[in-house]
């Protein structure tokens, strides 16, 4: 984008120096050849034709900046929300793996709970004892 802002810049530039030419010879001409045609009204018509100039460059340069800088800051915006979206995850990401650690440590340090593995032994020993019961080995 800015490689093409240049690039009409120097377009720009051009058109502008070309045109002061354009205005510039015929009047040093017209001023050398006749200097006793030199009215206050040609003054003034060349002088017009000199502030039109200044001013459509002006306008030329300052239009496309303008369009340049107001997307640009439009793109910022959109960005910084963007970052901020993210932020307010990350803050409720980090919110919520906070409270998964507490719950955590809660239920790591918990004490009186059984491991399902004792309960499965003891019941094996059980029914070994029933089974070696029944077929006459223990009393």
């Amino acid at each position: 984008m800015i490689k093409i802002m240049k690039q009409k810049e120097s377009k720009d530039s051009i058109s502008l120096i070309l045109s002061l030419l354009a205005i510039l010879i015929p009047t040093i001409t017209f001023l050398i050849s006749s200097p006793e045609k030199i009215t206050p009204a040609m003054i003034t018509i060349f002088a017009f034709i000199g502030i039109f100039l200044l001013i459509f460059y002006i306008y030329s340069n300052i239009k496309p900046k303008w369009a340049f800088l107001t997307k640009n800051l439009l793109q910022n915006n959109r960005e910084i929300e963007e970052i901020k979206n993210s932020l307010k995850q990350n803050v409720l990401y980090n919110d919520m793996d906070v409270r998964l650690r507490v719950i955590e440590n809660l239920l790591k340090n918990k004490r009186g709970q059984i491991d399902p593995k004792i309960i499965f032994w003891i019941l094996l020993a059980i029914l070994l004892y029933l089974f070696l019961k029944s077929i006459g080995i223990l009393p």
